[in-house]
């Protein structure tokens, strides 16, 4: 056990509070137990009240994508450091049911139907398969891309996004050897160049009311289906790391930090305790602050336990202030009693994958005054002894 430090002015407070206790007068009349004012034959615990460090503190990332919205996002927004910017894409699963219905039949032309739902002039853009299929909701740790689907019409890589005409041709071959599944069915992705000016774009996704995407495939002799999109997301990335704790959704970040529990005194009762985390000026981004803080079951992060555990609480942070709190009185003394296990705090966003957002905090490589602290005060018990009564 690391001794806890007992500042002199709390060592003078609390001999003040056992002198008051032994002058104060009090009507009960005496007993072994005290009266209502002092306890006869005990001594005051020591009452600490400092500021420790957190330790451990980490970011955990998890691969995810915006998967529930109705529309899909693309492009990248210009934003002002230390906000980073972050990269949209579309990933766009095609639902091949059916398909073998076509197979004797021969692909005449095909055409991806995209509906726009808030473009603002012409958006460059590259087609490209990826090595693997899309399910909803599915991990996405990177866009892994087997090559270019060309535009057929002049052989191109390169497309522009509008709002009209809707329809972006693909190679007959290509869709030829998706619907006699000669070809791997996997998904398409839908790429924002990096040279070029930052804006966004927005697309009817699966989850709209209507104009969904859609594959149209004609056939030799005049014959034609669709087939409809069954899974797709908008893959949001930031474009540069950062040194800062972050939590953020779209991109799922969370932060998980360790307490410095062992600074306790042995049997410390603890009265008040709140986690203090300095913001990043201007590193706030979307709506909806609202975070969850929690114990997990595990301390590996690798572990499925490590996803789920006892709530602490919930808090909101606002963009202007310096800093944000939050209480963990009740589950620091759970945890100094045995009932549940030191495996640290973990602090993300409530209803996640459901929009864009982050926040940035400093870390335990921050200036001093910055650091992610734990203000608590605490004492030792009083000592009572039942032979030394009045």
């Amino acid at each position: 056990m690391i001794p806890f430090h007992i500042p002199a002015r709390v060592r003078a407070y609390a001999a003040l509070l056992a002198a008051f206790a032994i002058v104060a007068c009090s009507s009960d009349p005496p007993s072994p137990l005290g009266s209502d004012n002092d306890l006869a034959s005990s001594t005051p615990g020591v009452v600490f009240d400092d500021t420790l460090d957190l330790d451990g503190d980490t970011v955990l990332v998890y691969h995810t994508a915006l998967a529930n919205d109705t529309v899909l996002e693309f492009g990248r927004p210009s934003a002002v450091p230390p906000v980073p910017e972050y990269q949209r894409a579309m990933v766009l699963q095609i639902d091949w049911a059916g398909a073998s219905n076509d197979a004797a039949k021969t692909v005449l032309s095909a055409v991806l139907r995209l509906t726009a739902d808030d473009v603002d002039g012409a958006f460059p853009a590259r087609f490209y398969q990826l090595s693997e299929p899309y399910a909803e909701g599915d991990s996405l740790p990177s866009l892994d891309t087997l090559a270019v689907i060309v535009d057929p019409t002049n052989g191109s890589a390169d497309r522009t996004l509008q709002t009209l005409p809707r329809e972006y041709p693909l190679p007959p071959a290509l869709v030829q050897g998706w619907v006699r599944d000669e070809a791997d069915r996997n998904a398409i992705a839908i790429l924002y160049p990096d040279d070029v000016n930052d804006r966004i774009a927005t697309f009817k996704a699966l989850e709209a009311a209507r104009d969904r995407p859609q594959l149209i495939v004609q056939y030799v002799g005049g014959t034609s289906s669709i087939f409809r999109i069954n899974a797709d997301a908008s893959f949001v990335r930031p474009a540069a790391n950062t040194s800062h704790l972050v939590i953020s959704d779209g991109y799922v970040r969370r932060i998980h930090f360790k307490l410095p529990l062992d600074r306790l005194t042995d049997r410390s009762a603890v009265h008040s305790a709140r986690v203090r985390l300095h913001i990043v000026p201007g590193s706030t981004l979307g709506t909806s602050p609202n975070l969850i803080v929690f114990i997990p079951k595990s301390s590996n992060p690798t572990s499925v336990d490590f996803t789920q555990g006892q709530l602490v609480t919930t808090v909101k942070y606002q963009a202007s202030a310096d800093y944000m709190e939050f209480t963990a009185t009740n589950a620091i003394a759970l945890m100094l009693q045995g009932t549940l296990d030191n495996n640290g705090f973990v602090v993300r966003y409530d209803a996640e994958n459901s929009k864009l957002r982050q926040v940035e905090f400093y870390g335990s490589d921050a200036p001093d005054s910055l650091r992610p602290r734990l203000l608590i005060t605490s004492s030792t018990p009083a000592d009572f002894d039942p032979d030394d009564t009045p």
